[in-house]
């Protein structure tokens, strides 16, 4: 394929890797889901080149990224954290799949308590029902709540679930469960809806940012209110600019940015 000219892929596992150069030996720099609809820019040997909803590029394994995927079915969200999809509805069927919160599938069919769902390569699986759902509509209770749900998850560079999430990965899936559109990396997030450069300020669902270095953000986090705050940093974790609480984290407290607020307008 020449360079600049789009088509369209569909991530065919759980969770993509997406790499900065058309190597894996690269930087994992952001990562899909499976069922996600991506803009192919280019084919390369090993890798795809790809430009993702929130305007990030990337180069993804060929293996992981079908093109021109079949079409069918009605959109289910995968609203537990962790599913398992079967050849059969049965738990003792072989898997064949596994998806993550916020992976958004097709559903063509059902028996009893499961969904059939089509895979993006034409195959076929089963998961139970109770494992989709909704997301409540934004408000910064909900969203504190959903960060909740991730506190003890692994920190990954580049990661957006609970496999694995870096610091902004962290923020733009709680958000973007909730209809609200981040981009992608810290530094991005941070360019939009000021509203304070006094973390005393920060109300609950409030981004936090901060920076070890002159010219950029390079951290964010969510806002608890009375100075606590979830972010993911070797884990995710609560942590506080109080130095009276236990989880104080001094050096966070000494490289705070601003306060930011978004909305259910984004």
């Amino acid at each position: 394929m020449e360079v600049g000219v789009v088509s369209c892929g569909v991530v065919n596992v759980s969770v993509s890797n997406h790499y900065s150069e058309a190597t894996s030996v690269s930087d994992v720099i952001t990562q899909g889901l499976l069922g996600e609809q991506l803009e192919v820019l280019e084919e390369g040997e090993t890798h795809i080149h790809v430009r993702q909803a929130d305007g990030y590029q990337s180069w993804i394994p060929e293996d992981q990224l079908v093109l021109n995927a079949p079409e069918n079915g009605t959109d289910i969200l995968v609203r537990s954290h962790f599913i398992r999809i079967y050849a059969e509805p049965t738990v003792s069927s072989i898997g064949v799949r596994d998806a993550v919160i916020g992976s958004r599938l097709k559903a063509v069919d059902e028996q009893g308590d499961w969904y059939r769902i089509a895979l993006p390569d034409g195959s076929f699986g089963w998961s139970e029902k109770d494992h989709f759902g909704t997301i409540p509509k934004f408000s910064p209770q909900s969203v504190v709540s959903l960060a909740h749900e991730f506190l003890g998850y692994q920190y990954f560079w580049g990661g957006l679930t609970p496999k694995g999430f870096d610091c902004s990965g962290l923020v733009q899936t709680v958000f973007g469960l909730h209809g609200v559109k981040l981009l992608r990396d810290s530094w991005q997030q941070q360019e939009h809806h000021q509203l304070s450069t006094d973390y005393l300020d920060a109300q609950p669902g409030d981004l936090l940012f901060f920076s070890n270095k002159p010219d950029r953000v390079t951290h964010v986090a969510i806002s608890l209110g009375r100075q606590k705050y979830i972010h993911a940093s070797g884990w995710v974790r609560l942590d506080s600019f109080n130095e009276n609480d236990d989880i104080f984290e001094k050096q966070r407290s000494q490289s705070f940015v601003s306060v930011n607020r978004y909305t259910s307008a984004g």
